[in-house]
């Protein structure tokens, strides 16, 4: 028995099998990063809640047909004292169209009572979903009312806490302004605010503009909105060449002013310049 090829045999065997463990073990890590990673990023295809344009709205109206129905998101409490919650609504689009008449979801006749829930809400500040109105709940006096009498796509809604008010407000487009035949985020948006108070929607804008930001002045309830501004008015924001400018709205005059006066600006447009 040749005892060198023994030994060179076995050594080749325990070659192979540690290059198999060190595989092995090199795949699992790989797959416990990506389990992990993959647990970190959030959903990349949120439910976008997108509204067929006006025109397919009333194409199908025609015909007493619709292809999208309402639907609604967990109830948001925004007063604990007094027990306000806001429920967001948004739609869901049928493969094909009903008919009008079909009712909306079935369950609206129902005099039923909910089962109690074991979930504590918390008081929120953000709700970061899309929706297509708010309905403003209150438990203690069973009071429902919607926000809004006209179609939107609203977005990034904050509530945002005073000592007399707890106002609301979130950004949304209403015109189909990019002519997909859809309104979506994608479309010029505008800022709105809405008071628990006074129960009145206001809604900010500026023209050939859409809204890409906004943010409570702090200790005020005056906002800084910034704008993307449609230089070349071809309905579309390209943030690649197109500015953005920043505004102030007055809550209290319901005002909207440049933080900024002409000579500042074009001084600092000079510089740019080198004139």
């Amino acid at each position: 028995m040749n005892i060198d090829k023994i030994k060179n045999y076995n050594q080749k065997m325990l070659a192979v099998f540690g290059t198999l463990l060190v595989v092995l073990l090199g795949i699992g890590i790989i797959s416990i990063l990506i389990f992990t990673i993959s647990d970190l990023i959030p959903n990349s295809q949120p439910n976008t809640n997108d509204l067929l344009s006006d025109e397919k709205v009333e194409a199908l109206k025609k015909d007493s047909l619709r292809q999208q129905i309402i639907s609604y998101d967990s109830p948001q409490l925004v007063d604990t004292v007094n027990l306000i919650y806001v429920l967001p609504v948004s739609v869901k689009t049928l493969d094909t169209p009903e008919n009008t008449e079909e009712g909306v979801l079935g369950l609206l006749d129902s005099d039923s009572e909910m089962g109690s829930r074991s979930r504590k809400f918390k008081r929120r500040s953000y709700y970061y979903n899309a929706f297509n109105n708010l309905i403003v709940y209150d438990y203690k006096n069973q009071l429902s009312e919607k926000i809004c009498d006209y179609r939107l796509i609203g977005t990034d809604l904050m509530f945002k806490y005073f000592d007399d008010e707890i106002i609301m407000v979130f950004t949304g487009a209403e015109k189909d302004t990019n002519e997909d035949h859809k309104i979506t985020l994608q479309d010029f948006k505008s800022l709105f605010v809405y008071s628990l108070n006074n129960k009145q929607l206001k809604k900010i804008s500026m023209e050939n503009s859409t809204v890409n930001s906004f943010e409570f002045v702090e200790g005020t309830k005056d906002i800084l909105v910034s704008f993307g501004f449609d230089r070349n008015t071809n309905d579309q924001f390209e943030t690649a060449f197109e500015p953005e400018f920043v505004m102030k709205y007055d809550y209290a005059k319901g005002t909207l002013n440049s933080i900024l006066d002409k000579g500042l600006e074009i001084e600092i447009q000079r510089i740019i310049d080198k004139n």
